[in-house]
């Protein structure tokens, strides 16, 4: 009988966490929201123009207490959006994705740390996704920590993407003193600022920033 509960109310905390997640971060609706229509609308268009997007920072609050490890990164174009999504190992703390913050910032992201994104022509818009306790290991067994995202550190486009130039893992990022509380960071890079959106999901646990337009 508990199982299956938890399992409903893990359910019920990633669709709070999507929720949290439309309604951005940093600031009242008036200044984190914005209607956004894509720039390929038409009658055949499927609601892109009913997408809530803006340029505001989205976040959302720490949710589990054990690092989620990732297993998989990709990023593909729609009709609406770029999708760049982070799939992380199913089945830890409650088969839930880690918190994140999604925001426009500018190089260095860190003292000392270039990427290739900085030098790549086109680029003049950075997205850093920043997601945590997240790690590329499986940390729950410290001593025998196993590695689990075997992708590029620079991720392949099978398919153009619209605005999407490069998206890259902060690999040296640095670390805080709590090994428990791992940061993954990636950083998007645009041809130019363009309002965003994010959402969360279980089964697997993932995190999607859908970059309009």
């Amino acid at each position: 009988m508990g199982r299956p509960r938890g399992r409903f109310v893990g359910i019920l905390v990633v669709g709070a966490l999507v929720a949290a997640s439309c309604s951005g971060g940093g600031g009242g609706a008036s200044s984190s929201r914005s209607s956004h229509r894509g720039s390929g609308g038409s009658s055949s268009d499927p609601g892109c123009q009913f997408i809530v997007a803006g340029e505001d920072k989205r976040e959302t609050v720490p949710i589990i207490t054990m690092p989620v490890a990732l297993i998989d990164a990709s990023a593909r174009p729609t009709v609406c959006y770029d999708k760049v999504s982070f799939t992380f190992q199913p089945g830890n703390d409650g088969d839930l994705p880690p918190s994140y913050s999604v925001f426009y910032t500018k190089p260095p992201f860190a003292p000392g740390l270039q990427t290739s994104g900085e030098t790549l022509p086109g680029v003049h818009a950075f997205l850093e996704v920043m997601m945590r306790p997240a790690s590329e290991t499986d940390l729950r067994n410290p001593t025998n920590a196993v590695q689990t995202y075997k992708g590029n550190l620079r991720l392949s486009f099978p398919q153009t993407m619209h605005h999407a130039l490069i998206v890259e893992l902060l690999r040296t990022y640095p670390q805080g003193p709590d090994p428990l509380n791992p940061v993954l960071v990636w950083v998007i890079g645009l041809d130019s600022r363009r309002p965003f959106t994010t959402d969360a999901a279980n089964s697997p646990p993932r995190v999607n920033v859908l970059i309009m337009n």
